[in-house]
């Protein structure tokens, strides 16, 4: 397949921000990929556009299209990215891409990849899975939230910057419909029992009630109840704490710990204990970032400690990782996880990206695939969560550009099932 043209724009995700949209052009249509961005962002990850601006990003990639038709680089399978790589290295040999841009790299292999599967006759979850088992993954919804997913004047917030929800069922469409009741018949609790609530919502179409963090914990715990009683199935509860977005000077500090103490200052080994404590009594199924994206040794003390009583919870890295093949390889020497956020625009480079998956499966890390606060409509990251086999899939639980990737893994399942 050769590439005749690429067409680069400037589009506003869910945020309203300006985000790249690209489209290739090859002899049987136009493929194209828009990119999210993410608001607590991993000081690890590659930047989003060129440190000249999204408008160089833009160029950059036309350019890029006109240099790949002049040279008839061909691609026929994802291996042939590296000739993309490899290209674009003569001009950007940062880490971080920050002469074009991650999303920049990301966009251009993603829409390559989408014309490649077409070549093939294949959509592009297919062409990924080879001759693999198809699994869809379980998704996991943000219901409640905070952080810096909140911009409001709000009084008080969620230090905790995401109450998660997942489902145990068999079928993607069962626990895609449990995810909706849990967020109808939470926002009813939510209303009953905080009344300073206006009913702001975060970035990720979360509620984000004034209540402290284990309020809200206790609120789930009887969402749990009412979902057991009214459906039968179990809802896993689960936290993205984001917690390097409050640590600063050697503590963590909480700012809506509870009522009669808001404001809470925390040593690194006091938050390592009081995440044991929530893992315990609200029984959560899974943690991300509970600890600073730098404190590999504290990631590991808290793996320890874990294996002694609650060796099958799930303890994620996202801003310690971001989705860096160094940095995986790092935490699986240290003992520090055992599951991964993967978030290609945080590599930008869907070749090193796939290979943190692999590492991550290889040494029993559970991948998360993971959309970010700022999202469009593109489903590509649908397609490649069930094209590397990865069981676990984070993408909201409404809005449109959630429910974009939700409502494609379902067709995906319906035509899997047929």
């Amino acid at each position: 397949m050769i590439i005749q043209k690429i067409n680069a724009r400037e589009v506003k995700d869910s945020r309203n921000e300006p985000t790249i949209c690209v489209s290739v052009v090859t002899s049987n249509g136009l493929f194209e990929t828009s990119t999210p961005s993410g608001k607590s962002v991993g000081k690890n990850e590659a930047k989003p556009f060129s440190r000249k601006g999204l408008k160089f990003s833009i160029d950059f990639a036309k350019v890029l299209g006109k240099k790949l038709f002049q040279e008839k680089i061909k691609f026929e399978n994802f291996g042939d990215l590296k000739k993309l790589e490899e290209l674009i290295r003569r001009f950007d040999k940062s880490k971080d891409w920050k002469e074009v841009g991650g999303n920049t790299v990301f966009a251009i292999e993603a829409s390559i990849l989408k014309a490649l599967a077409y070549e093939n006759n294949q959509e592009l979850y297919k062409f990924l899975l080879g001759k693999n088992k198809l699994i869809l993954p379980k998704p996991l919804g943000n219901c409640i939230g905070g952080g810096k997913h909140l911009s409001s004047k709000q009084k008080y917030k969620p230090d905790i910057q995401e109450f998660l929800l997942l489902p145990e069922t068999k079928h993607f469409f069962d626990s895609y419909f449990i995810n909706l009741q849990a967020h109808k018949k939470v926002k009813s609790i939510l209303l009953q029992k905080d009344k300073e609530w206006r009913g702001f919502m975060t970035d990720e179409n979360a509620y984000s009630p004034t209540l402290t963090n284990e309020k809200i914990l206790n609120i789930l715990v009887e969402l749990r109840g009412l979902i057991k009683s009214q459906f039968g199935v179990n809802l896993k509860l689960g936290l993205d704490v984001a917690s390097s977005s409050f640590y600063s000077g050697g503590f963590y500090h909480y700012n809506n710990f509870s009522e009669k103490t808001r404001q809470r200052k925390m040593t690194n080994v006091e938050q390592i204990y009081y995440i044991l404590d929530l893992i315990e009594r609200y029984r959560l199924f899974y943690v991300e970032d509970p600890l600073y994206e730098e404190s590999f040794s504290d990631y590991k003390m808290l793996m320890e400690e874990l294996r002694k009583k609650s060796p099958n919870i799930l303890i994620c890295g996202d801003d310690l990782i971001c989705t860096q093949v160094d940095r995986i390889k790092k935490a699986i020497q240290e003992k520090a996880i055992n599951s991964v956020i993967i978030k290609p625009n945080q590599n930008g480079s869907l070749l090193e990206t796939k290979k943190v998956v692999d590492l991550a499966l290889k040494n029993k890390i559970v991948p998360v695939m993971s959309h970010r606060s700022g999202e469009t409509l593109d489903t590509t990251i649908s397609h490649l969560a069930v094209g590397w086999g990865i069981p676990i899939i984070k993408t909201g639980i409404t809005g449109k550009e959630r429910l974009a990737k939700l409502k494609e893994l379902l067709r995906i399942e319906k035509s899997f099932k047929s």
